[in-house]
C-alpha cells in the first residue's frame, strides 16, 4: 500500500507489482477547466478528451515516453530522457492548437522515483506536479534541473521565470518556460523578490551598506534598549529622550519634579506615568524590527531591500488571478481590434483568450462573429458549436446577428440551425489546410496518398480522420 500525489489529492493505491526505482523525466499534464466543460456539455468534453488521449498516446511512442496513469482531465508518464520528454511536450501543444482545441498544461521534471507499469512516485513527481500546477494553458514548463538537460539542445528554447517556492517542496525550485513556436509564453512578469534570509553576497553588502548608513542618520536607536529604559525610568521619560523625543521627554520630567517638589500631595499621580511608561515598555517589546526601525531610526521599509523585504511579500502572485486577469485583458483587446474593425487583429486576441479560458461561450460567439465578416463561414460555425456546448446566453442570436450574415448563406448552415446549433455527432471537422479546393494543379493520387499518411503519422488527423480521408481520395471525391 502506498500514496500517490498530484495537486492536494491522496489515492492509496494497493500495488502488487514489481517496483523499479531509478532517474527519470517526468510529464504532468492536464485539460484546463475540464470539471467546468464536463458540466456544461460533457458530450463535447468527452470528444476533447478523446482526442487528446488518442495524440497523446501516438507522440508519447513516438517519443519513447511511458503513460503511466490517465486521470479524468490528464495524465502521468515518464520519459528515459529531459530532451525526450520536452520535445514530446512541444509537440503535444503544437497538434493540441489544431481544431479541435484542447487547452493543455503541461509540467516537467526529472527526479529519482519509483515506478512500475502502472503508477510512479518519490519527489519527482510531487515537483512535477506542482509545476504543472502553476503553467499556464498551452505552454510548457520545466524545473531548472530539466533545463540543465536541454539548454544546449539545438531545437529547444526556454527562458527562466525565476525561482518559487512549491507547497511541500523544501527548497526552492527555479522554473523556465519552453518558447518554441506553436508553445504559449506568458506575457507578464512572474519573477518574484528573492526570500529573506537568501540575498546574493554582493545584494547583501550593498543593502547592508544602505541600512547602516541610515541606523547612523537615525541615531541607531534600538528597541530593546528603549524597552528597558520605559521599564525602569518611564516616570522621567528617559526612554523619550533616548528616541530623540525632547518634548515629551521634557513633559515627563516636568510633570514628575511637580508632582515631587510642588505638589508633593499628589505624588500618587506618579503612578500615571507610571502607567504610561509601561505602557510603551510592552508596545516597544512587541513591535516588528522593521515597524521600529521606519518609526524612530528613519528607515524606508517600503524600499525594495532584500534584508528589509517583508515576508509576504516574497510569495508569488496567484497564478490563477494572474490568468484571469490576462484572460480578461485579451478579450478587451479583441473587442477593442474588433471595434475598430480589424478583425483579424480582434481573431489573434481571442483566440489567445480561450488559450487560458476554453469554455467561455461569448469569446467563442464573438471569433465567430470575426470569421464571418471575413467570409471565413466554416470557422464560424465551428465556434458558434463550441459557444453553444458551453451555454451560450440566447442562442437564436446566431440567426439574426449582422456580423454573422455571410456564415448563415453557408450550404450547412440549415443543418447546423435545425440540429439546435450544433454541428453532428461525426468526427470532426477535416483539417481545411491539408488540400486546397482552389488549387488548379490537383495532386496525383499516390501524392495525396503520401500527404494523408505524413499527417497522420505526424498527429494532424486521428485514426477516423485518416480512414475517412483516405477513402474519399480513392473515390475521387476529395
Amino acid at each position: 500500500m502506498w500514496i500517490f500525489y498530484k495537486q492536494g489529492y491522496f489515492t492509496y493505491i494497493a500495488h502488487m507489482n514489481k517496483k523499479e526505482r531509478r532517474l527519470a523525466a517526468i510529464m504532468f499534464t492536464d485539460i484546463v477547466g475540464y470539471s467546468s466543460m464536463m458540466q456544461k456539455d460533457e458530450e463535447y468534453t468527452s470528444r476533447l478528451r478523446a482526442r487528446h488521449r488518442e495524440v497523446f498516446n501516438r507522440l508519447h511512442e513516438q517519443f519513447g515516453g511511458q503513460v503511466i496513469q490517465y486521470f479524468g482531465d490528464g495524465t502521468l508518464s515518464i520519459f528515459p530522457s529531459a530532451a525526450a520528454a520536452v520535445e514530446c511536450a512541444v509537440a503535444l501543444q503544437q497538434a493540441m492548437k489544431r481544431n479541435p482545441k484542447v487547452p493543455l498544461r503541461i509540467g516537467i521534471h526529472t527526479g529519482d522515483i519509483t515506478f512500475n507499469d502502472e503508477d510512479a512516485y518519490g519527489d519527482g513527481v510531487n515537483v512535477a506536479a506542482r509545476i504543472e500546477a502553476l503553467c499556464v494553458p498551452g505552454g510548457v514548463f520545466i524545473s531548472g534541473k530539466v533545463y540543465d538537460d536541454i539548454k544546449n539542445h539545438s531545437r529547444l528554447k526556454a527562458k527562466s521565470l525565476g525561482e518559487f517556492t512549491l507547497k511541500n517542496i523544501y527548497q526552492s525550485v527555479e522554473i523556465y518556460t519552453i518558447t518554441n513556436k506553436g508553445v504559449t509564453v506568458p506575457e507578464y512578469e512572474w519573477n518574484k523578490p528573492k526570500p529573506v534570509g537568501k540575498p546574493s553576497k554582493n545584494k547583501h553588502r550593498k543593502s547592508t551598506r544602505q541600512n547602516t548608513t541610515q541606523s547612523q542618520k537615525g541615531g541607531g536607536k534600538s528597541k530593546w534598549a528603549a524597552g528597558l529604559l520605559a521599564f525602569f525610568f518611564g516616570p522621567l521619560g528617559v526612554h523619550r529622550f533616548y528616541l530623540g523625543q525632547r518634548k515629551l521627554g521634557i513633559l515627563f520630567l516636568t510633570l514628575f519634579s511637580l508632582f515631587i517638589f510642588v505638589l508633593p500631595d499628589m505624588a500618587q499621580f506618579i503612578a500615571v506615568l507610571g502607567f504610561i511608561a509601561f505602557i510603551d515598555f510592552i508596545i516597544f517589546f512587541t513591535m516588528p524590527k522593521h515597524a521600529f526601525d521606519a518609526k524612530y531610526n528613519n528607515i524606508d521599509t517600503s524600499s525594495k531591500q532584500e534584508s528589509y523585504f517583508p515576508e509576504e511579500q516574497t510569495d508569488v502572485a496567484d497564478p490563477k488571478q494572474m490568468l484571469s486577469d490576462q484572460f480578461e485583458d485579451y478579450k478587451g483587446r479583441g473587442i477593442k481590434a474588433y471595434r475598430s474593425y480589424d478583425y483579424d487583429e480582434a481573431i489573434h486576441f481571442f483566440q489567445k483568450a480561450i488559450e487560458i479560458k476554453y469554455d467561455d461561450p461569448e469569446v467563442h460567439f464573438l471569433i465567430a462573429r470575426c470569421y464571418s465578416v471575413n467570409e471565413a463561414a466554416q470557422k464560424a460555425i465551428s465556434h458558434l458549436d463550441v459557444a453553444v456546448a458551453f451555454g451560450l446566453k440566447d442562442p437564436e442570436r446566431i440567426s439574426t446577428h449582422p456580423d454573422l450574415a455571410y456564415m448563415r448563406t453557408d450550404a450547412e448552415y440549415d443543418q447546423f440551425k435545425e440540429n439546435g446549433y450544433r454541428l453532428p455527432k461525426a468526427p470532426p471537422p477535416l483539417n481545411p489546410d491539408l488540400f486546397d479546393p482552389d488549387s488548379t494543379d490537383e495532386p496525383d493520387l499516390l501524392a495525396q496518398l503520401n500527404e494523408l499518411q505524413r499527417q497522420w503519422e505526424s498527429g494532424i488527423l486521428t485514426d477516423e480522420e485518416y480512414l475517412l480521408l483516405q477513402q474519399r481520395i480513392k473515390s475521387g471525391n476529395i
